[in-house]
């Protein structure tokens, strides 16, 4: 019995330290809520790391020069002056359907977006994203560590999102 108790708090240790980097310094990382985030690793001056982009990641692709990501952006969906609790908040945040894209340049750290669909597919072109990059990764796996299985994935559109090439979280 012993022995299944430390398997067991190993393996819950060893999931617990994968490493979530995507591409120079960043990486995926928890906000307060549970929405994952994408933020710079290098620390600020007073400890933390710099959010780059908030909100819910929900899908994402990269290369060594491009980050681009399909984002759920909580704080667009909801009205602040509806006073809603919490649970209602988020029950309105992950029932819609309203998503963003964000294209970020690895190399001098140049943030785009927030996005809808059309500008971001014009973007993309006019800052020279190459089309070979895809939205191929899936966040969902990391979210549902945390618990929570109210955020939708389902449907991705297929003109954004390489559907048939979806991965989970980590690079394989």
């Amino acid at each position: 019995m012993k022995r299944i108790i430390i398997l067991s708090f190993l393996s819950i240790l060893l999931v617990s330290c994968k490493d979530n980097s995507i591409e120079k310094n960043y990486e995926l990382d928890y906000n307060p809520n549970e929405e994952i985030n994408l933020v710079n690793k290098q620390k600020s001056g007073i400890g933390y790391n710099i959010i780059s982009i908030p909100g819910h990641i929900l899908f994402y692709g990269h290369s060594k020069d491009y980050i681009i990501v399909i984002q759920k952006p909580s704080d667009s969906i909801y009205n602040f002056n509806e006073n809603l609790k919490y649970d209602k908040m988020m029950e309105k945040v992950f029932k819609s359907n309203f998503n963003q894209f964000w294209i970020l340049k690895v190399k001098n750290d140049s943030l785009f977006g927030p996005f809808q669909k059309a500008e971001y597919l014009k973007k993309r072109k006019e800052i020279g994203v190459p089309d070979n990059l895809k939205i191929n990764y899936s966040t969902e796996e990391f979210y549902l560590k945390g618990q929570r299985k109210d955020i939708q994935y389902k449907n991705p559109d297929s003109e954004v999102v390489d559907v048939k090439n979806l991965m989970g979280n980590q690079p394989k």
